[in-house]
């Protein structure tokens, strides 16, 4: 077992709706890989590393979280003594407001972290799909005797993103914040990083009376010279999901079968709420190419190069290519999509045709009706 307990962030406090796909939802709970919620994949790598108290912090719209999570049963976290732990605003009878950054959504948790008896705190973010071994994470951090352990991956950073710089043994000595992205692979700072418990609530407490609004952007880069700061490098395949590119980027890298097997076959089995469904069915006229489909879809249409999740419709003549199709939309005869990506419950009508790019897709709202 691991000596360390977790806060998840389920969003990341940059304001940012993915163009509407979160707007009503938490980014935790955004669907994703065609049976999935975001949250899944660091739920899943926190309980092979046998992590055993994990917190959730919430700031708005967590309902369809909640109703996904619920106790923990299906990831083994429904627990007497310990398990998962919802902290949602006001949860503390000291709070009176909505957080609107991370260290005001920590403030809520220290009372949490008091009755814990983990020397270590792993900070995360859930919106990080891939698998991390936490277990290792944690070992390279007392290893180090670090202060602060971040973790890293080497790609391109992406819009507000930071690249880490780091010596031959790895210890951080600066950072080059990229609020516009940056077009180079380099060492691309990832949202988890572990710290000891007491090193937690000191940060939060000053941070709070300090106005401080990150613990990585307010104290962490601005004591590197003072730290020991050391980075912790993931290799396996993963992605941070801030966009709905990167949303769409995701969905897509996994109909390469060599990508879908390291994700999904790699030793972490992910875990998610199970739900019984009927089997998809094939219509006399139904083409799949190159696709992943969720349980309960009726599918008389063409898909190819698409990530369909539950109960969606595809109805005679209607083509479906390069989209995402999130559960219980309906694509009615004759319509014609292609880089699509398609919220929950929308209706795209008879002859409809929508058509995007690769680096522009068509998003379409929940519950919407296109005609």
């Amino acid at each position: 077992m691991v000596n360390a307990f977790c806060v998840l962030f389920a969003d990341n406090y940059r304001n940012d709706d993915l163009q509407g796909l979160v707007r009503n939802r938490t980014l935790a709970s955004l669907s994703i890989a065609s049976r999935y919620r975001m949250i899944d994949f660091m739920l899943s790598s926190l309980v092979k590393a046998e992590v055993s108290n994990i917190a959730v912090v919430t700031n708005h719209h967590y309902k369809s979280l909640m109703d996904h999570l619920s106790w923990g049963k299906d990831w083994d976290l429904n627990r007497k003594n310990s398990g998962l732990k919802f902290i949602t605003p006001m949860s503390n009878h000291l709070s009176n407001r909505v957080a609107h950054n991370k260290i005001e959504a920590l403030d809520d948790a220290i009372s949490y972290s008091d009755g814990l008896l983990e020397e270590y705190c792993i900070l995360a973010d859930a919106n990080i799909v891939g698998n991390i071994d936490f277990k290792e994470m944690v070992k390279y951090h007392k290893n180090t005797n670090a202060d602060v352990t971040l973790a890293y991956t080497y790609r391109k950073p992406q819009q507000r993103e930071s690249q880490i710089i780091f010596d031959e043994k790895r210890r951080v000595y600066d950072s080059l914040y990229h609020y516009n992205g940056y077009d180079e692979v380099c060492p691309t700072q990832v949202k988890i990083y572990i710290i000891s418990k007491s090193m937690f609530k000191d940060i939060v407490q000053k941070g709070t009376t300090l106005g401080w609004e990150d613990i990585l952007k307010d104290f962490v880069s601005k004591h590197l010279q003072g730290l020991n700061v050391f980075a912790y490098e993931i290799r396996n395949y993963t992605r941070t999901i801030n966009s709905a590119q990167e949303y769409f980027n995701f969905n897509k890298d996994l109909l390469n079968p060599d990508i879908l097997k390291e994700v999904f076959l790699s030793g972490t089995d992910v875990l998610t709420r199970v739900q019984d469904s009927v089997p998809t069915t094939y219509g006399e006229n139904a083409i799949v190419k190159n696709s992943i489909l969720g349980d309960g879809c009726e599918i008389n249409g063409i898909v190819e190069n698409s990530i369909l999740f539950r109960d969606v419709v595809i109805e005679e003549g209607a083509v479906v290519k390069n989209s995402i199709i999130m559960p219980n939309t309906v694509i009615k005869k004759a319509a014609y999509i292609d880089y699509v990506i398609s919220d929950k419950a929308a209706v795209i009508s008879e002859k409809v045709e929508l058509k995007g790019s690769e680096n522009c897709q068509v998003i379409v709202e929940k519950n919407k009706v296109v005609e």
